[in-house]
């Protein structure tokens, strides 16, 4: 699948040098229920746990007095619902101190509609369900130990309790786009449309050149990573990788727990020079096989027709 070139570039003239992420993601747990196929968790060797509510509020505090604005994620390396209360708790505080957007990525195999119903409470902006095929036999082809009509209730049962609602948290169905998915995307749409689900394409990562992707942009039409460039990690352990490609924190700068998360971006800034000037073979090694810079754009449609596309370093975008 080729990426047109000219929304690449389009991309690239987005980017700009940051004084602070306008995307930060938060590893609640670093541990899954799951073992998806596009996924690179299972071939993940670091230590596993559970971020400490303290660290997340250091974190939060920061954000919500730097920049309250950026899109915070809970997502990552790990399954947040594994810690439900946790995570209820970390979202209902990052509302109390201003953080403006929240936002929880999530399989959807553990959010039982008690649990659903408390999180449509604590006022986040969105909710994003992994869901990668429309048949069981599709669905349960990627994402290994899940089962498709679980997953689907459960999303129903979420959207019913959303319509009952005056205003909450958007609610997303995401499609990543692979060889032995796409035929199914029309059927998939129609459905979810027709369930309230707003429906959000997009292409598969290769997670720091761990994966190949169908993707295929000339060495020589190669753009900044928009990734690189917007995006702050923070591993439950509140060390921070270079880049979400990093997913072993192997190239990082610091801890969260020890560092102001303005310090660390700052501390990457030449990492990001570097993309900016174009000067890719002065990059890390992992660079010259990652092809995450190409996975372009999103593309978002409601339930009621309205379709756009949405940069990497546009609002909302993950």
């Amino acid at each position: 699948m080729m990426v047109a070139n000219p929304e690449l570039k389009k991309i690239e003239k987005t980017l700009k040098p940051l004084n602070f992420p306008t995307r930060f993601a938060v590893e609640l747990c670093a541990d899954c229920n799951l073992n998806c196929s596009m996924c690179h968790h299972d071939r993940m060797v670091r230590p596993k746990g559970v971020m400490p509510f303290g660290l997340w509020k250091k974190c939060a505090d920061e954000i919500a007095e730097v920049a309250p604005r950026t899109d915070v994620w809970f997502s990552f390396c790990g399954e947040p619902l594994l810690e439900p209360e946790l995570l209820l708790k970390m979202l209902t505080y990052g509302k109390s101190v201003g953080l403006r957007s929240l936002s929880v990525n999530t399989n959807g195999m553990l959010l039982y509609p008690e649990i659903g119903k408390r999180l449509l409470e604590t006022g986040i902006q969105r909710i994003v369900f992994g869901i990668d095929g429309f048949s069981a036999e599709v669905f349960e082809k990627y994402r290994f130990g899940a089962k498709r009509d679980v997953v689907y209730h459960h999303v129903e049962e979420l959207l019913k309790m959303r319509a009952e609602m005056d205003e909450g948290p958007e609610i997303l169905v995401q499609f990543i786009v692979m060889d032995g998915n796409r035929h199914e995307i029309e059927a998939y749409k129609d459905y979810w449309f027709e369930k309230g689900a707003t429906v959000k394409i997009r292409h598969m990562l290769s997670w720091g050149g761990q994966f190949e992707t169908p993707l295929d942009i000339p060495a020589e039409d190669r753009i900044a990573c928009p990734w690189a460039l917007t995006m702050m990690h923070v591993f439950w352990d509140g060390r921070v990788p270079r880049c979400p490609g990093d997913t072993e924190g192997e190239e990082g700068v610091g801890n969260a727990w020890h560092d102001s998360l303005t310090d660390l971006w700052a501390a990457l800034g030449g990492y990001r020079d570097k993309h900016i000037g174009h000067r890719f073979d002065e990059l890390p090694d992992r660079c010259s096989e990652c092809t995450d810079w190409m996975v372009g754009a999103a593309q978002r449609t409601r339930p009621d027709g309205t379709t756009f596309t949405v940069l990497p370093t546009e609002k909302g975008e993950l």
